[in-house]
């Protein structure tokens, strides 16, 4: 694959005031391509916002490597980071905390363009941000009110707007559609896609929900207590699932149309925690190439 993302040997660990440690990230692979959506799937606690914030750097990691058009991004101070900064850009879950509420939304689409200098005049701003508002589905009049005024759905796409404002090659989307309503989550799920088959974007989508990932996602990584045990195409995941945890999220997985549904296992009980005594560590998991492209962990 000729990849935008090229993430090595990546890992997080955690140290708690007791000695023992939470290995939330433990060696883990992943490539994204051009104009490609990889999704990383898995339920709450198994690290997957973890591997995003590493990703983007929002947390240092502790061994790997985070290659963005081949460039090694892992041990950069903040100033060396910068100029890669505005190839990759994060859109979170809750778009109202991500929005400064004392600032209306068009300054803050306009922030990054300030930040990196790259629009000098009033004019030429105010443009450049009417232009993203318009890409976005928002109103120009929209640019002057604050994050109050919008519903879950808007303020969404005003974050979309901003992340787009630097003109990413790469965009981290974590949990970006969970926290709204099935109809608002379809429209902006329809106009991420757009946005990729128009400007060539690539993401990285973080979710649990497999709705979303069977609708977007052209390969998936399924992630259990900080390590891959799944991925290939989103046919190998939803037609193929190999892994037996891979099967327990599909099985888990609720379906809308009542005529296609089946008396189904339920994933049960807790997930085993990633926290490890001093001294111990997890077992590191070996893949098997099943099929091409379809790698899943041995168990």
């Amino acid at each position: 694959m000729n990849s935008l993302l090229d993430v090595r040997e990546l890992q997080k660990v955690f140290p708690l005031k007791d000695g023992s440690k939470v290995h939330a990230v433990e060696h883990v692979d992943v490539e994204v391509g051009h104009a490609e959506t990889l999704a990383v799937v898995g339920e709450s606690g198994c690290g997957k916002s973890t591997l995003a914030q590493l990703i983007c750097k929002l947390l240092d990691a502790d061994g790997g490597s985070i290659k963005l058009e081949g460039k090694e991004l892992t041990g950069l101070s903040t100033v060396q980071m910068r100029p890669h900064r505005s190839k990759m850009q994060m859109i979170f879950q809750d778009p109202f905390a991500s929005l400064d509420p004392r600032r209306t939304v068009g300054y803050s689409v306009a922030e990054p363009l300030i930040i990196h200098g790259l629009a000098k005049k009033r004019e030429e701003l105010r443009d450049r941000v009417a232009k993203l508002f318009e890409r976005v589905g928002l109103l120009l009049s929209h640019m002057n009110q604050f994050p109050h005024q919008f519903s879950g759905g808007q303020r969404q796409r005003v974050c979309i707007a901003r992340a787009l404002a630097l003109a990413p090659k790469l965009v981290i989307a974590d949990e970006s559609v969970s926290a709204l309503d099935v109809s608002v989550q379809a429209q902006v799920i329809n106009l991420m896609m757009e946005l990729q088959r128009d400007m060539g974007l690539s993401y990285l989508f973080i979710t649990h929900d497999l709705a979303v990932v069977e609708r977007m996602a052209h390969r998936v990584a399924v992630m259990y207590l900080g390590q891959i045990v799944e991925m290939g195409s989103r046919a190998h995941i939803f037609e193929n699932p190999t892994h037996s945890y891979t099967k327990k999220l599909l099985q888990a997985a609720p379906i809308a149309d009542p005529r296609q549904r089946k008396e189904r296992p339920l994933l049960t009980g807790e997930i085993p925690s990633p926290r490890w005594a001093a001294g111990q560590s997890p077992v590191r998991v070996e893949h098997v190439e099943i099929e091409p492209g379809h790698l899943v962990a041995k168990e």
